[in-house]
């Protein structure tokens, strides 16, 4: 993926000041026209504008900054609010409004189990099962059901004993997480047998074409 910071020539921890700075610089140095006819010049101040126009939005910046760290070249953004059930909510949403908005195909699968994990550290479930609020634990829940859909079967085991202990023997949350682990282990086995269905269906036409040709 494109990285605007590089692009604009500063740290992923810049202020809006200095990304407003860096990018007046480098818009005025290529801009065309300062540099007619110069097409690496052109191209490189629509890199530039497209950077900016990520970097200078708060909302942009927050999902672009999930998007590189869910890729693998970025860090995980710091939170500095007080932890507790509606915190945690929020954090599970942001990160699913992430990933609706990126290709899943380029994301790394690591990352985003790990990014899942440390939503559900010891210290994190500490604090939501002290404070027993079975609402805020069934939302959690399903926000992480919902992100995990776009994992791997073989990232799933640690993410549903992690979910298992927050359910705090709940039946109609363990019945929530064990559905949702059955359906993605059916979903993995299907897709794995696709390749030899897809194969047996083209010799099976084969065979009616070549009896149909015969008759």
């Amino acid at each position: 993926m494109k990285d605007h910071y590089k692009t604009l020539g500063v740290q992923p921890s810049a202020s809006t000041q200095e990304i407003k700075k860096a990018y007046r610089s480098l818009a005025f140095k290529y801009h065309p026209d300062k540099n007619p006819e110069n097409t690496l010049a052109e191209a490189y101040f629509k890199e530039v504008q497209e950077a900016y126009s990520v970097l200078s939005n708060t909302y942009k910046r927050e999902l672009y900054d999930d998007e590189r760290w869910l890729s693998g070249i970025g860090s995980r953004k710091q939170y500095t609010q007080v932890i507790n059930a509606a915190w945690l909510i929020a954090v599970c949403k942001e990160l699913n409004d992430s990933l609706a908005t990126m290709d899943t195909h380029r994301m790394s699968q690591r990352a985003l189990q790990t990014y899942i994990l440390l939503i559900l550290t010891d210290a994190h479930l500490g604090i939501l099962l002290k404070e027993a609020d079975k609402s805020a634990n069934e939302t959690i829940i399903k926000y992480i059901l919902k992100a995990s859909h776009k994992l791997e079967v073989k990232y799933l085991e640690d993410i549903e004993e992690r979910l298992i202990i927050l359910a705090n023997k709940d039946a109609a949350m363990l019945e929530a997480i064990d559905d949702h682990m059955e359906e993605r282990i059916r979903k993995a086995r299907l897709e794995k047998m696709l390749p030899y269905i897809v194969i047996l269906l083209t010799i099976a036409l084969c065979l009616f074409m070549y009896m149909y040709a015969g008759l």
